[in-house]
């Protein structure tokens, strides 16, 4: 074959292709959205503080709540938007979790009553718990000034949490929010029942210290308390005398001092279960005798102790303290597997506890002394925290060593309780603490208080530990001495684990008869809440690119839960781990601006931190988008100057070149849209250095600078395709000598390909619509809903000139109309039936358009589809019968049926329904039919069905409607010789002669193929074609 062929036919392909892209397009516009954010009031939920949020993982969970202890609700709320918040109101919703973090819905109360607290009156004008007159929420500031205690009606929000785990949530709201995506915070809480079995020994005669002689009698009480209901078994409590005792014997007289110590076992015998076998069908349930404490019932032992009277200094205590116990449930001890299919079986059994959830109510201890017994202690340690960053401020939290919980790291007062503890309380004791605080390193922090003025309520001032009255130096009385004293210290707690000591001193000559409860010591994890960042904004608008006027410009907003003033913050900004320069780590840089340098451009992630001053830091990357700012430029040899600007996604120089191209290859040229001929006055052939693809270009614009003289009028592009399209008719003066032509390409295209840029002289002549038009035209329904268009062309059509096809159902002027554009020489169009509705009337339009508009007269007619036979028209009561060789069919018609034009009647061997109809039919157009019976010898079931069919040859169809019997014995007689063959071949076999004929015949195909093949070789491009 001619090796021009399939270059001709590629070429032809690429024309074709080139010509179909609409250069207009170049002339759509995308309008940007450039609106910032956060403009306005910004009522912003940053934190909520209390309570704390459970953590949980395989060691366990922490900051659970324990069930029936009252829990109050604090949060930070800010304004981060940049006006006045004049009008606030909050909500605190207490949600049930699926168990994944996932509220279910709201909690209730013991009264049944939602646990939903909605508070409206937080800020306005007057009446409400801020003024908005006086005190409005500032941009930037924070309700209350730092965490605020949540409140309904005027009183703080106060929870009683039963068992189970939930969504805590704050939402606060504000008329015009400017960003109601950060109304709210949620933290998950886990509430746990709680037990504890408290022991308790007292001196019978009430006194706190016995003193004197005489058998003291004492009583012990142990009371089974907890969140839910608590029966421990066998709770054994360990007695201990010490000091000068003679003897200690309980009521019944049994001896509890011939021995170091005596376990007494607390409860009533009582017959329960121990242990429940689950892996039997019933349970197997194992009962047993144990002593059981009763929940919430007082179980009392008393006795009476002797000392040595001989002895004026004698001393003597007696302590109480839990030994262990036992509880009946499913533990993970009771769990049992069969080794034999593996099967695990929860049984139910009891496990032994050394301690509950309060150790500190394990254990008591009572003193007494012959002579006055003189004794001081500490009775409880605190920590309080939530104070602002110098110290001031109410306290939002309070840990006590009672109940040891994790603190955070910031300003802290550690608070010590004293008490007097004597036989006398007249007998006042000077006193004072030493407070030491140990962090993790081991840097000791020690103060010796005796007051506490400042950071918890009431404000204390120093007295002597007992009752009587005080003199000054005068011997004048001052007041009476008190049985309790505080002493407290300010810290400022650091991230690690903690160590609070207190030692009490007893001042004067007095001896402390009992020195070991005079000090208290407790080790506390310390947690560091890592910064948070708020928001993290590009303050610019607009794209980015480079050597733009405007500087790159970010800023973020920060908030620490243990810094709420801000104050020990640090920030810092990078790109991959290089500090941007003038944003680097300081207290100032929560704002950066910095100039947009070349290796910024493309994809450039912009790193923010913020770091605490407990050593905590918080990240988040801001994604930047960088366009090159670039262009290229290059003038011809004939002066023509052509220049190129773009803002695109690539590091890389752009380059174009430039070169006078030939005038001849532009003369007497007709030009798309526009009558008449035209011929070029200047031309460049063009060509970009690079190319780059749409999603890769932000804007480009080209201008064109010529010599006024010259004469141009319009700047065209052409394509290497030959396609034209018109830039630009406007020109802009350079100067007094030349002129420019300006045109900025419209979004989403890619780098205009090379080709030519051709100026053309002479006025412009706006072209007209088509001289052809269209006549004879005819509209009609064809079978299967199909329309069939037919047409005459009056007139010559131009290439540029295409026969237009517009259908719309129903009427004309519709929004999803069916449009298709026809060639020269086409005058029928058939409207596929599948996009029809049967019954329906379309609108068809048939006109002939060019760019400019479309010629009158035009076709225009309304058609309705039909695509089914009306009426509801079938056959019944068919009856098939024979005469001789031919099958009667007979039916009757039902329905209407005007619609009919003649039946169908279809049969087959077999039965078949309206979906799988055959397709042997006889046609008639009355309602009954003789059909020829088939000569096949067999015997078999025929079935037959009749269907209505209509002028277009739409059918319905029907399943089989009756049948009869066919019988028809084989024919093996032979007119000739009586035989069942004929020469020497077996009827229905192709003769062996006739195989080796249709070989041959293959053969020479093959041959005579393969020369006229050979006869277009390869180095005979010139020769014709002849077959």
């Amino acid at each position: 074959m001619n090796k021009t062929t399939p270059m001709i036919l590629v070429a032809m392909l690429m024309l074709s292709l080139l010509a179909s892209i609409d250069i207009t397009e170049l002339e759509e516009t995308i309008e940007v959205d450039d609106s910032s954010a956060r403009a306005g009031a910004d009522a912003e939920v940053i934190a909520i503080t209390s309570p704390k949020e459970t953590t949980c993982t395989n060691a366990g969970c922490r900051n659970t709540l324990n069930a029936g202890e009252d829990t109050g609700f604090e949060a930070y709320i800010q304004n981060s938007g940049d006006a006045d918040i004049t009008e606030l109101a909050y909500t605190v919703n207490v949600w049930l979790s699926d168990g994944n973090g996932n509220p279910t819905m709201l909690a209730k109360d013991a009264a049944g009553n939602d646990l939903s607290y909605s508070n409206a009156n937080v800020m306005c004008g007057q009446g409400c718990d801020f003024s908005s007159i006086t005190n409005p929420l500032t941009a930037g500031s924070v309700l209350g000034g730092g965490k605020y205690t949540l409140q309904y009606q005027g009183n703080p929000i106060v929870w009683t949490p039963i068992v189970g785990d939930y969504i805590i949530e704050v939402v606060a709201d504000t008329p015009s929010d400017a960003d109601a995506g950060n109304d709210a915070q949620t933290i998950e809480v886990s509430v746990v029942n709680w037990y504890d079995i408290q022991v308790d020994l007292s001196w019978d005669s009430g006194k706190a210290a016995e003193s004197g002689s005489g058998v003291k009698a004492w009583t012990m009480t142990v009371i089974a308390n907890g969140s839910d209901t608590f029966n421990p078994r066998d709770v054994l409590v360990r007695l201990k005398g010490s000091g000068d005792i003679t003897a200690l014997q309980s009521d019944s007289g049994t001896d509890l001092y011939a021995d170091a110590f005596y376990d007494v076992a607390v409860g009533s015998s009582t017959t329960v279960e121990v242990f429940t076998n689950v892996s039997t069908d019933p349970p197997t349930i194992t009962n047993g005798t144990r002593n059981v404490l009763s929940y919430m019932t007082e179980w009392t032992f008393g006795g009476s102790l002797t000392f040595d009277a001989n002895n004026a200094d004698a001393s003597y205590g007696l302590s109480a303290e839990l030994m262990s116990y036992t509880q009946y449930s499913q533990w993970d001890s009771c769990i049992e597997t069969d080794p034999t299919n593996n099967e695990t079986y929860n049984n139910v059994c009891e496990e032994e506890f050394t301690q509950d959830s309060y150790p500190n109510t394990n254990e008591d201890e009572i003193l007494g002394s012959a002579s006055t017994y003189h004794d001081i202690r500490v009775a409880r340690m605190t920590v309080a925290q939530g104070y602002n960053a110098d110290g001031t401020g109410n306290p939002t939290s309070m840990m006590s060593d009672d109940a040891p919980a994790d603190l955070n790291v910031g300003v802290s007062y550690f608070h010590v309780e004293v008490e007097h503890r004597g036989s006398d309380a007249s007998v006042n004791y000077e006193w004072n603490v030493t407070l030491m605080v140990t962090d993790a390193t081991g840097t000791e922090n020690t103060v010796v208080a005796n007051s506490c003025q400042t950071g918890i309520e009431p404000s204390y001032m120093y007295k002597p530990l007992g009752t009587a009255q005080t003199l000054d130096a005068d011997g004048n009385p001052t007041g009476a001495g008190e049985l309790t004293g505080y002493a407290c210290m300010m810290v400022n707690l650091d991230a690690g684990e903690h160590m609070f000591d207190a030692v009490l001193t007893l001042e004067g000559k007095t001896d402390d008869a009992r020195p070991s409860n005079n000090d208290r010591s407790m080790t506390v994890d310390v947690r560091n809440n890592n910064p948070l960042i708020l928001s993290l904004d590009l303050m610019n608008e607009g794209e980015l690119f480079t050597n733009q006027e405007v500087p790159l410009q970010m800023s973020a907003q920060v908030f620490d839960v243990d810094e709420p003033s801000g104050m020990g913050l640090e920030y810092s900004w990078s790109n991959a781990g290089t500090e941007l320069p003038g944003c680097e780590r300081s207290a100032t840089a929560q704002t950066c601006t910095v100039p947009i340098l070349d290796s910024y451009v493309t994809a450039f992630p912009v790193s923010f931190t913020v770091f605490d001053s407990n050593g905590g830091s918080t990240s988040e990357e801001l994604m930047l988008t960088i366009w090159n700012n670039g262009g290229a430029s290059a003038t011809t040899a004939s002066g023509i100057a052509v220049s190129y600007s773009i803002k695109y996604f690539a590091p890389s120089a752009f380059s174009l070149t430039a070169v006078d191209a030939d005038l001849a290859n532009f003369a007497n040229k007709e030009l798309p849209g526009y009558s008449g001929t035209y011929s070029a006055v200047g031309a460049v052939d063009y060509a970009p250095g690079t190319t780059f693809s749409a999603s890769d270009v932000l804007t480009q614009s080209m201008d064109v600078t010529v010599a006024k003289d010259l004469g141009a009028t319009s700047l065209w592009y052409v394509n290497d395709a030959g396609t034209w399209a018109l830039l630009t008719s406007d020109t802009v003066d350079v100067d007094a000598t030349t002129e420019m032509f300006e045109y900025d390409f419209a979004a989403d295209r890619p780098v205009l390909p090379g080709g030519a840029l051709v100026l053309m002289g002479g006025s412009l002549a706006q072209a007209d619509v088509p001289d052809a038009s269209i006549t004879g035209f005819s509209a009609a329904a064809a079978k299967g809903g199909a329309i069939v268009l037919n047409w005459n062309v009056d007139g010559t059509m131009l290439a540029s000139d295409s026969i237009d096809v517009t259908i719309c159902k129903g009427e004309a002027g519709c929004t999803d109309a069916f449009t298709t554009g026809l060639g020269v020489g086409t005058s029928t169009f058939s409207y596929s039936g599948s996009n029809t509705d049967h019954g329906a009337f379309y609108n068809v339009v048939v006109e002939i358009c060019n760019e400019v508009g479309c010629s009158t007269p035009k076709g225009v007619a309304n058609v309705t589809a039909d695509k089914a036979v009306d009426g509801g028209v079938s056959a019944m009561d068919m009856s098939v019968s024979e005469n001789g060789e031919k099958w009667i069919v007979n039916w009757d018609a039902t329905g209407e049926t005007a619609d009919v034009a003649s039946w169908n009647v279809c049969y087959q061997r077999g039965t078949f329904d309206a979906a799988n109809m055959p397709t042997t039919c006889a046609s008639t157009v009355t309602t009954d039919v003789e059909i020829d019976k088939p000569t096949a010898s067999g015997t078999y079931t025929y079935h037959f069905t009749a269907v209505p069919v209509d002028a277009l040859g739409n059918t319905a169809a029907a399943p089989s409607l009756n049948s009869i019997d066919y019988q028809r014995d084989a024919d093996t007689s032979n007119v000739d010789d009586g035989t069942n063959t004929t020469g020497d071949v077996v009827e229905g076999e192709i003769p062996a002669l006739a195989w080796g004929a249709i070989a041959g015949v293959v053969i020479a195909a093959f041959v005579v193929g393969a020369f006229i093949l050979s006869r277009g070789g390869d180095d005979e491009e010139n020769k014709d074609w002849d077959y």
